[in-house]
């Protein structure tokens, strides 16, 4: 009698990590269907204890949950500033409105620059037209060397901080120089006036080249439309 040869079946092969890992991606609503299977998965934990997926899963979320409630701290934070330079801006904007004389709008700038933002020594500068005014040391001549970079600060109209060069800071802020550590320069440009708003002070943190420019934009843009209109009422 004659036997055949018996077929052994087929050896079933197990998917890999990566066919897994694959199937997974694409239904990822698997483990909805087999709740039963969160119980006993084990995944690794930085801690080195294993735990189950469900627990891992709940980490994860809290520590996204921690990330996301940083950042909107944080931005809390900047709006709670902003907030608070738009409500000194404005103050500091009906000072310049409410005063009728160039003598009268410049000391409630100072006040206001001095008690709103925390400036230890403010400087007032104005190099074009030369107007005919009593307010001591409002218009100053630079010395050639100077002029050429007021002229390269004016030309772009935008603040910049940190420490200038130290003739520049005596041609500013004059007797108060040597206590002025730091600074802001705001150039004054409007309907034809070039003049520049110096906010010094004692601190190198207090203005640093890193910060940024909005709110010292728009006072330089508020200042020098006062200055222009008060300017006219005294020639």
């Amino acid at each position: 009698m004659r036997f055949g040869k018996t077929r052994r079946p087929a050896e079933r092969q197990e998917p890999t990590d990566a066919q897994v890992a694959g199937y997974l991606e694409r239904h990822p609503d698997f483990f909805h269907h087999h709740l039963a299977l969160l119980e006993v998965l084990r995944v690794p934990h930085p801690c080195g204890e294993a735990v189950s997926l469900v627990a891992r899963q709940i980490d994860l979320l809290r520590q996204r949950n921690h990330g996301l409630q940083t950042q909107f701290n944080e931005l809390l934070t900047v709006a709670r500033e902003n907030d608070a330079l738009f409500t000194r801006l404005h103050r500091l904007t009906l000072a310049l409105l409410e005063a009728n004389t160039l003598d009268d709008a410049l000391a409630g700038l100072k006040w206001s620059l001095h008690e709103g933002f925390r400036a230890d020594f403010v400087a007032v500068r104005i190099f074009r037209p030369r107007p005919h005014t009593a307010v001591g040391n409002l218009c100053l001549v630079p010395e050639p060397a100077l002029g050429v970079l007021l002229e390269s600060l004016l030309e772009t109209c935008e603040p910049t901080c940190g420490k200038p060069p130290q003739p520049l800071v005596e041609f500013l802020f004059g007797r108060d120089a040597p206590e002025v550590r730091s600074c802001a320069l705001v150039p004054l440009c409007h309907a034809g006036i070039k003049g520049m708003l110096a906010i010094g002070g004692r601190s190198e943190e207090r203005f640093r080249p890193d910060m940024g420019h909005l709110f010292l934009t728009r006072m330089g843009e508020i200042v020098a439309a006062r200055l222009v209109s008060l300017l006219d009422r005294e020639v």
